[in-house]
């Protein structure tokens, strides 16, 4: 992360809390929300959105701003990213480093991280950022693919044999789905969490979803710009 990046998220989360259910106004940069499922291509979209659009891919980031508010380490704090409610793992950090850590400080600052981070622009990735905005300008995307696809990229990607691959996508899955489960109680399979759904089963590559995602974004904004600019009824 920039210097630049660095003071301008610092300087949003150092003013008032915002409210996670008021609607923001449209922020100067697109801002991208991205859940996905191991092997469906999502970083790699993630990426490509990030070029294309000029704007930053959060993911860690979100993770040690969520650590600087709470006074915490990052490392020790990473242990409970996307199982953050399990209460063995909340007493493990009391037990290592005599902080008290729960599930609602966590999901305060994340909720604040993240709504700041709506404001500031970019593609955001998991940790509910689909619930969190859901009532903002972002555009809310899942990418998925068959359970058999995502073994195959996850082989070729991480040069492993089909069984430790195919416990890797259970257990990123698992803990992705848990996360958002017991933060928010919404469902990744939802969709109706999500403004578009993509199966990446039959794209060779990320560049053609970063164009469907791009041109659904275009249209979001377009839309939010002319119910702005309305006449009161």
């Amino acid at each position: 992360m920039t210097t630049t990046l660095h003071s301008a998220i610092q300087a949003l989360l150092s003013s008032t809390v915002l409210d996670p259910h008021h609607e923001m106004h449209k922020p100067a940069r697109p801002v991208i929300t991205l859940s996905r499922d191991h092997g469906a291509l999502g970083r790699q979209v993630a990426l490509g959105l990030s070029q294309r659009l000029g704007v930053p891919v959060y993911d860690r980031e979100i993770l040690d701003k969520v650590a600087e508010r709470l006074d915490t380490d990052p490392q020790t704090l990473k242990m409970l990213d996307e199982c953050v409610a399990r209460a063995r793992d909340m007493w493990l950090v009391r037990l290592f480093t005599g902080k008290e850590l729960t599930e609602d400080a966590y999901r305060t600052q994340l909720v604040n991280v993240i709504l700041s981070l709506g404001r500031v622009g970019g593609i955001i990735l998991g940790r509910g950022a689909n619930v969190i905005l859901s009532t903002s300008c972002a555009l809310r995307v899942r990418i998925t693919a068959s359970p058999e696809v995502c073994l195959q990229r996850v082989m070729a990607r991480h040069h492993l044999g089909e069984a430790e691959a195919r416990a890797q996508i259970d257990e990123i899955n698992a803990n992705r789905g848990r996360f958002v489960w017991e933060l928010f109680h919404r469902r990744n399979s939802d969709a109706t969490s999500f403004d578009l759904v993509i199966n990446t089963d039959r794209f060779a590559d990320a560049e053609p979803v970063v164009d469907l995602i791009e041109q659904a974004y275009r249209t979001l904004e377009k839309q939010a710009v002319a119910e702005s600019t309305k006449e009161p009824v």
